[in-house]
């Protein structure tokens, strides 16, 4: 049997018109968790039209089963964030209780979930940002490298191609 690396895996996966969205997101969530290994958090979200507010599609950690939580984020909220999402398309927060542009999650969605350091990234459909895959880690600050957001990158990438707002 041939080796084939988790980008690859989620380009074919991705490519079938038969999976459903659920299965899609799931795969999107265990390639970031493959790639990053720092990562032991990644969530996808989608943004509303007027990318006022992003709603969670799929959560999963490195050892649960994939969940739905019906969690809505919106801009008047967290409006660092968005501004610095949308403007850069991604937010790199190893120390993410204090950097300038995820603070403003400390108080409530950090401090509950445990987390201390994010990684987003922004993927399209027919060149409109239409969703976040946000990687973060659990119980522990780490130190994201280019590496890592590269692969996030790529992983994006590969979403955006394939992703159906539908």
């Amino acid at each position: 049997m041939v080796d084939i690396d988790p980008l690859t895996e989620l380009t074919i996966k991705l490519s079938r018109q038969t999976l459903t969205a659920k299965s899609k997101y799931t795969a999107i969530c265990r390639c970031v968790l493959q790639c990053i290994p720092k990562t032991n958090r990644v969530s996808l979200w989608k943004f509303d039209d007027a990318r006022s507010s992003i709603h969670c599609l799929m959560l999963l950690t490195d050892e649960g089963k994939p969940e739905e939580p019906d969690i809505v984020l919106t801009q008047l909220q967290y409006p660092d964030y968005f501004s610095a999402i949308i403007q850069r398309e991604t937010v790199t927060a190893s120390d993410a209780r204090n950097h300038p542009d995820t603070r403003c999650f400390a108080k409530d969605y950090f401090r509950n979930n445990d987390i201390f350091s994010m990684l987003d990234f922004i993927f399209h459909h027919d060149f409109r940002p239409v969703g976040i895959i946000c990687c973060e880690s659990v119980g522990e600050q780490v130190e994201w490298d280019n590496m890592d957001e590269s692969m996030l990158r790529r992983t994006a990438s590969i979403v955006s191609m394939f992703f159906d707002e539908r």
